[in-house]
């Protein structure tokens, strides 16, 4: 299920065409409930090839599958992570809408080819699913951890009003990140990533991710494995430090963490 935003002259979303956006879906557990949004690039970009002759779009969606097989067969975080994901190439779009992690089928994430990347648009109705998931938790009664924004892109923000939406998605997630209402994950892909914007989108990392193109697998076992951390009880603040990496599957992160 797919959901477009319209959006004001300026670029800035107005109103959804499915005016009845919800919470979504929740399991029946009344286990404390980690909401992670993931914003994912999916410009014409992501259709380079890489070195084990994949294209990033295929890399990507071999290393998010198997995040979340592994999530799956993790009792603990399974029965708390409520995952949606977000797109943005050519248009920002609502890919999953939140639910319970034990109803996240498979999902090819595709490439919309020679398509912008409007990630400031993509941010905001991520920000905008998260407080309408946090609503739902409260009106269920349910406590839940830090929700996170984790984005990645292989570029910059590209597309009409561009600019101006990613100044407004970068105010507004800094803003919860500031007041610990928020965790947030800026991730750049390969050596075309603009690093410099995607700095901004945190006032608590030092520096971005950087990842190899070929180095997802690694990527998405360490967000697995801070999740686990998270949901065990771990402190949050350790997400923000590349030397004091989460508890779990210790992995190592030195050759694509900079």
């Amino acid at each position: 299920m797919k959901f477009h935003f319209l959006t004001d002259n300026l670029g800035g979303i107005i109103m959804s065409i499915y005016e009845d956006l919800t919470p979504g879906d929740f399991a029946k557990t009344t286990k404390k409930r980690l909401p992670i949004c993931f914003c994912l690039d999916t410009s014409g970009s992501m259709m380079a090839p890489t070195e084990s002759g994949k294209t990033r779009m295929e890399e990507l969606n071999n290393a998010f599958s198997k995040f979340i097989n592994a999530m799956k067969d993790n009792d603990e975080v399974a029965s708390s992570a409520d995952i949606a994901i977000v797109t943005f190439g050519g248009n920002a779009e609502i890919l999953k809408p939140f639910g319970p992690l034990s109803n996240q089928n498979d999902i090819e994430i595709k490439v919309k080819k020679r398509s912008l990347t409007p990630m400031g648009e993509a941010i905001q109705i991520a920000l905008k699913l998260l407080e309408v998931r946090k609503g739902g938790y409260k009106d269920k009664g349910l406590k839940y951890f830090q929700p996170w924004l984790v984005v990645l892109t292989d570029g910059e923000p590209e597309g009409e009003n561009a600019i101006e939406n990613m100044t407004k998605a970068i105010a507004e997630a800094t803003a919860l990140e500031q007041d610990n209402k928020l965790v947030i994950f800026n991730i750049g892909i390969g050596e075309d990533a603009n690093l410099d914007v995607l700095k901004k989108l945190s006032i608590k990392r030092e520096k971005p991710i950087s990842v190899g193109e070929t180095n997802l697998d690694e990527l998405f076992t360490f967000l697995g494995s801070s999740s686990e951390s998270v949901v065990s009880g771990g402190d949050t603040d350790v997400l923000y430090g590349k030397e004091q990496m989460p508890k779990g599957k210790e992995i190592d992160i030195s050759e694509w963490c900079v």
